[in-house]
């Protein structure tokens, strides 16, 4: 039979991306097909059947679960990876439902995507091949792992765990995935009973497929926490395998390892907490001001509630910037930012941040200096985004310095990047602290910082919106000797959600 090129449809609607995964795949053999926003991708993925569909998360018009749902209505066993520099815990939970194959996160390199989109033309090519099984109607399932040969190489490079059993509860066929997640031992063969090697939940679950084939039931699925403490998580399929008059000859089992999405969801929960426990404390604080002064409990004279009234202003202030933070954080989960891309000067941005923050600076008494290298490039970014990063590195380097101290900036070109620190005098972090800077709601917590205010989430803004851009950040700072923070930025943009 001749050999076919594998189809691959491309849905993005951002021009890079495009041609560079039409390059990468066309140089792979694939036959690329591309749309450049969601219209197109349902129209050319409704019309012909692709082995393999990138689909982008966020477009204009329709989302990426809607496409890959349109799809895989038309086409189920076209395989859909939604790709995304940003994905939610509500848009995985939504895309797996609808049979996303799985996620790739931007920014990727060509071996990456090459990696994944491989392996699922192989979880594709054990599809088509089951397929082909059903009409096989003189060969038992036994028979066929012994002489399929080009079969058990495809589902051995599959990720997830598959092996498949007779009516009689034996073993025909297992993927080194399934012998590595089950603990299966080294010398298993086909034939041996299940009983005998497989764990009782995989068991009960194979026998209750069994049972519903008899009342026309094709699917039976159940999550299984195979390790506590969300350890190890898997979602386990069977499905019978029938021939052309409908018989059942055995099953199919997968096992597809879900840890990840089960953390997410926990993560999600504990962000909520953390966020209802961060607005708790300064509610109540003005809550108690307010009531205070509501009662009159210091007098009649408004001079006895300057002070709280200060503090309250300071409370309220915080909680402004915590909700503005967490919308930032919102809007970059969801894509929905929208950006401006131009030729940024970065002295121009340093300078008016310096101006803006100088009020701030001369109560702490402390000097300033920047240098930039000559001809120092302008950089291909949205200005306020920009203008966010210098704000939060300058704004910390003053919160975080002593009396009197100092504040440096310097950028210089380096290769196709600029690289911009900012450094301070102050009173630095310890190895740990360091760690932990970047996530999100953490903040130092020693005597030096008990009376810094802050939310802990502009850092994580700041790491955000660099590596968004295919930057990096980093810091170097030693305990009671000051900190410098980093980051590198690409001269020419190329694009990204």
């Amino acid at each position: 039979m001749e050999e076919t090129k594998p189809q691959l449809l491309v849905v993005d609607d951002e021009l890079g991306m495009r041609e560079g995964i039409r390059r990468i795949f066309n140089l792979e053999g694939y036959d690329v097909t591309i749309a450049e926003n969601g219209s197109e991708g349902i129209e050319k993925g409704s019309q012909k059947e692709f082995d393999v569909a990138l689909i982008d998360l966020k477009m204009p018009d329709y989302d990426g679960v809607t496409v890959l749902r349109t799809i895989k209505e038309r086409w189920p066993d076209t395989e859909c990876m939604i790709i995304t520099a940003f994905a939610g815990i509500d848009s995985a939970v939504e895309a797996t439902k609808h049979g996303a194959y799985t996620y790739v996160p931007k920014p990727f390199t060509p071996d990456q995507i090459v990696f994944e989109v491989n392996h699922a033309l192989g979880k594709r090519r054990l599809t088509l091949e089951t397929r082909e099984l059903r009409a096989e109607q003189e060969r038992r399932l036994l028979e066929i792992s012994q002489e399929k040969s080009r079969l058990r190489t495809i589902i051995n490079s599959i990720n997830d765990a598959v092996f498949v059993t007779n009516l009689e509860d034996e073993i025909v066929l297992a993927n080194p995935r399934t012998r590595s997640l089950l603990n299966f031992p080294s010398s298993i063969r086909a034939g041996d009973n299940i009983a005998d090697v497989l764990p009782r939940e995989v068991i009960d679950l194979i026998h209750e497929a069994q049972e519903k084939t008899r009342q026309d039931i094709e699917l039976v699925s159940h999550e299984w926490e195979m390790k506590p403490n969300l350890e190890l998580v898997v979602h386990m399929k069977t499905v019978p395998v029938k021939d052309a008059e409908g018989d059942i000859l055995g099953f199919v089992t997968t096992m597809q390892d879900v840890t990840q999405l089960k953390r997410l969801d926990m993560q999600k929960s504990q962000f909520v907490s953390m966020v209802a426990h961060e607005l708790k404390a300064p509610v109540a604080a003005v809550s108690g001001y307010l009531e205070t002064m509501h009662e009159q409990l210091l007098g009649d004279d408004i001079g006895s509630y300057e002070k709280m009234i200060g503090r309250s202003r300071e409370r309220l202030q915080a909680l402004i910037d915590l909700v503005n933070d967490l919308l930032n954080i919102s809007r970059r989960d969801l894509g929905t930012v929208r950006r401006e891309i131009t030729a940024v000067r970065i002295p121009d941005v340093v300078e008016n941040t310096r101006e803006l923050l100088e009020g701030e600076m001369a109560r702490k008494d402390l000097t300033f200096s920047a240098e930039f290298e000559d001809a120092l490039p302008t950089i291909d970014i949205d200005r306020d985004e920009f203008s966010r990063v210098i704000t939060n590195l300058l704004s910390n380097a003053i919160k975080y310095n002593r009396e009197g101290g100092h504040i440096s900036v310097h950028a210089e070109r380096e290769g196709e990047d600029v690289r911009i620190s900012v450094s301070d005098t102050g009173i630095g972090m310890k190895p740990e602290d360091q760690e932990m800077l970047f996530r999100q709601f953490y903040r130092i917590k020693n005597d030096a910082t008990r009376s810094i205010p802050g939310t802990g989430l502009g850092l994580s803004i700041v790491k955000q919106i660099v590596e968004s851009y295919n930057g990096n950040i980093a810091v170097n700072s030693t305990w009671q000797d000051g900190s410098t923070f980093s980051i590198r930025l690409p001269i020419r943009f190329s694009g990204g959600e």
